[in-house]
């Protein structure tokens, strides 16, 4: 049986909330009763309003306690940091201490995501042994096939954690638990806490590759573009692809600088009305989106204007090429100039030297 997941503290309460509404309305054969959702605190009144969406579909929230797990971890392995100030995405490479013994197999969704079809496909997916099965990030799988990012766990690709299909049985068996710790043992520097702590520690022969349309991230780019960006490294076919941009199953809203969230205004999205149909329905349809975050935060460094810049044409004009020849030659002048001024290195995807 499929069990679907959460993990979040009180500021991620809507987006989660109508994230499991979208799962709701469009699963309504969902087999469990019961919902998980990993408390990292969340108000009493946020929990009611949770409760109530989930009893209207007949279903009921299991609130589970995942602080005790991370912040012991947290205590021996600092360099586990937490994410946008919480340890809740942090639970993730810990569900197998987490969640209850009788859950075997377990859907885990991050709050901004949006579930736009049925699962049905993986309620009962053979996954051929492994313990983890995700959505390849193709432009960082280029990278590792190259060699120019070497990661512990041997994989020849590297995947996005948003959306995570988790057989704990396996999970258990295999004592992937002692992996993450190895990890966590070896590697000081952690690019994205979760994310990159999973693609060092689990190996390829427990993963298994989920078709793009379970995390559609690149909604954000220019429809024109958005066919080129995907292609490269031929991490997905090209039916994959066109299923992902057609008929995305999950949703995922995040990536370029907050371009792609649709509850902030200015939101770049092409697919943003679909998600406020979704909060129209919600009980935060009355909740103003939040300010456009172009204009909350301020860009003056060459990188940050570079960076924004390259958020733009990927958004807003259709040519790749222009903005492909754009990007090389940025980046090219960011590794110039780190190098120019022997700047540390960042914290990593990979092995560290």
């Amino acid at each position: 049986m499929l069990y679907l997941c959460y993990s979040i503290n009180d500021l991620a309460v809507m987006e989660a909330g109508i994230s499991i509404l979208s799962f709701l309305m469009n699963n309504p054969g969902y087999e469990p009763e019961e919902i998980f959702f990993i408390d990292y605190g969340i108000n009493p009144a946020n929990k009611e309003i949770l409760n109530g969406i989930a009893a209207h579909y007949g279903r009921r929230i299991t609130y589970l306690q995942g602080r005790p797990v991370t912040d012991v971890i947290k205590r021996q392995f600092p360099n586990l940091r937490s994410w946008s100030g919480t340890m809740a995405p942090n639970a993730k490479p810990f569900l197998d201490q987490i969640m209850p013994e009788y859950v075997e197999r377990v859907l885990f969704l991050d709050a901004d995501t949006l579930v736009m079809g049925s699962i049905e496909e993986l309620q009962h997916l053979d996954m051929r042994g492994a313990a983890l099965a995700a959505v390849p990030q193709n432009l960082v799988s280029v990278r590792v096939r190259s060699g120019d990012i070497k990661l512990y766990s041997s994989s020849s690709i590297y995947f996005n954690s948003g959306v995570l299909l988790i057989d704990l049985a396996v999970w258990r068996r295999e004592d992937c638990h002692s992996m993450v710790i190895d990890i966590l043992h070896k590697k000081k520097q952690l690019y994205t806490p979760d994310q990159t702590l999973l693609n060092n520690a689990i190996p390829a022969r427990l993963q298994y590759q989920l078709p793009l349309k379970f995390n559609h991230l690149t909604h954000h780019i220019h429809p024109r573009q958005e066919r080129y960006f995907l292609s490269i490294g031929h991490i997905h076919t090209a039916e994959e692809i066109e299923e992902a941009i057609q008929h995305p199953i999950i949703m995922h809203c995040t990536g370029g600088h907050h371009q792609a969230r649709p509850w902030h205004k200015g939101c770049w999205s092409y697919r943003k009305e679909e998600y406020l149909r979704y909060k129209a329905l919600s009980p935060w349809k009355d909740v103003p989106l939040k300010p456009d975050y172009r204009k909350t935060t301020q860009r003056k460094g060459f990188l940050d204007k570079g960076i924004k810049l390259m958020y733009w044409m990927l958004s807003r004009q259709p040519s790749y090429r222009l903005t492909s020849l754009y990007m090389k030659i940025f980046w090219a002048i960011v590794r110039w100039e780190r190098k120019i001024m022997k700047a540390p290195p960042e914290p990593g995807e990979g092995i560290e030297e």
